[in-house]
This record gives structure tokens, C-alpha cells and sequence, in this order.
């Protein structure tokens, strides 16, 4: 199966990055540069109307939303094991949960911190506020969940530590406080050891350099 990812650096296409080099799957990239608006361009809204990275083109066909792509990258390389291994339906069915949860939700909690004016055309103050609140809330279900774990689901790395990672780095670069919350603050220091994401990141900071992106 050829695969071809449409990313940006620093966006949340990395976590798709990630998974790919964790599950030592063949594929090609391509930058969207979404800070210069390239997202919108008629060429890239072909491929995904919605005018978002990630993207990924399984052969002719096109997955969008992040929760998605790790879903199916999770199918097609199982060994990998992006996430626990299971014959029960319904902790699957949580760990799909999960996924969704990251990307839904946690996520746009993120979005409104980082990019408020994004959510309104007026002052944007109340709107960064309430995602700090909703955030704060979201951390505290994290970092509860975290505790006496090394991981999201225990001993086992899955692709969502690496989701949590990039939502809470994101905010942290615009000074939400992720560092007061001791599990968390852990598994920030642990995930950016895994070589998968390693690779990631260097294909990520290569790609940014190639492109040269201006970030805002």
C-alpha cells in the first residue's frame, strides 16, 4: 500500500508522523504550510475539503481527522502496537474513545488557549479564559489517570501519550501551566525519548527548514 502524509510542522499532523515511524511504515510526506494558508489552496482542498492537515492517501484514497489515520495506521500494522492489544470489544472500544476524546475535545481545549481570536470576532479574552478552564479540567483527568503509571494505559506506550504530548506542549509554548501537574510533567519528559518520536521530530525540523516556515 503507498502511503503519502500531508503535514505541517508543529501541527498536530505530528502525532500522525509519529505513529507511521512507530509502526516502521513506508510513506511519503508533503508540507502544507499552514501558517502561510496553503491549507486552503484549490490543490490541497481536493484532497481535504476541510482545509486541515493531517491528511493521509492510502493508495487513491484519502483518510482525514487525526483520530482516524491512527486508527487505521493501528489496523493495518497491529505489531506495532500503537494501541494495546486486545480481544475485548469493549476495551477497544475505550481506546478508540480515547483517541476521539484527544482529538475533540482536549484539542479545540488547546486551540482556544493558544489561537482564542480564532473563536470570535470580538474580544477574545473570555473565550482563552474558558479554554484555560476547560483545559485545567482536562489536565486534572490526565494527570488523576497518570498516577502510578508510566503511561496512559499503565507499563505499555500507546499512540495517545503521544497526542496528550503534542496538546499539552502546544499549550505550553503559550504559557498554560502544564508543568504543575507532577504526572503529567512526567510523561512529558518521557515521551520525546521513544526513537519513533525521534524520527519523527527530525523529519519534522527538516521539513520545516526545507519549507522555511515562518511561525506566528
Amino acid at each position: 500500500m503507498k502511503l503519502k502524509l500531508y503535514h505541517c510542522p508543529r501541527a498536530c499532523s505530528f502525532v500522525a508522523m509519529n505513529a507511521l515511524e512507530e509502526a516502521g511504515l513506508e510513506y511519503d510526506e508533503q508540507v502544507i504550510n499552514i501558517f502561510a494558508g496553503e491549507q486552503k489552496s484549490p490543490g490541497y482542498l481536493a484532497i481535504h475539503p476541510g482545509g486541515k492537515v493531517p491528511a493521509l492517501v492510502a493508495d487513491d484514497r484519502v483518510i482525514t481527522e487525526n483520530a482516524s489515520i491512527l486508527m487505521f495506521i493501528h489496523r493495518i500494522a497491529p505489531e506495532a502496537e500503537l494501541l494495546p492489544d486486545t480481544t475485548d470489544p469493549v476495551f477497544r472500544g475505550q481506546q478508540f474513545s480515547d483517541l476521539v476524546w484527544c482529538s475533540s475535545t482536549v484539542h479545540p481545549f488547546m486551540r482556544q488557549v493558544r489561537m482564542p481570536i480564532r473563536y470570535t470576532d470580538g474580544d477574545p479574552s473570555g473565550v482563552q479564559a474558558k479554554g484555560e478552564e476547560y483545559l485545567h479540567g482536562a489536565c486534572r483527568q490526565i494527570d488523576a489517570n497518570l498516577e502510578e503509571k508510566t503511561w496512559w494505559y499503565g507499563d505499555q506506550w500507546s499512540i495517545v501519550d503521544v497526542y496528550i504530548f503534542w496538546i499539552l506542549a502546544t499549550a505550553a509554548s503559550s504559557g498554560f501551566p502544564v508543568a504543575d501537574y507532577a504526572n503529567i510533567a512526567g510523561l512529558m519528559d518521557r515521551a520525546p525519548q521513544r526513537p519513533s518520536f525521534q524520527r519523527a521530530k527530525a523529519k519534522q525540523d527538516a521539513a520545516e527548514v526545507a519549507a522555511n516556515i515562518q511561525f506566528p
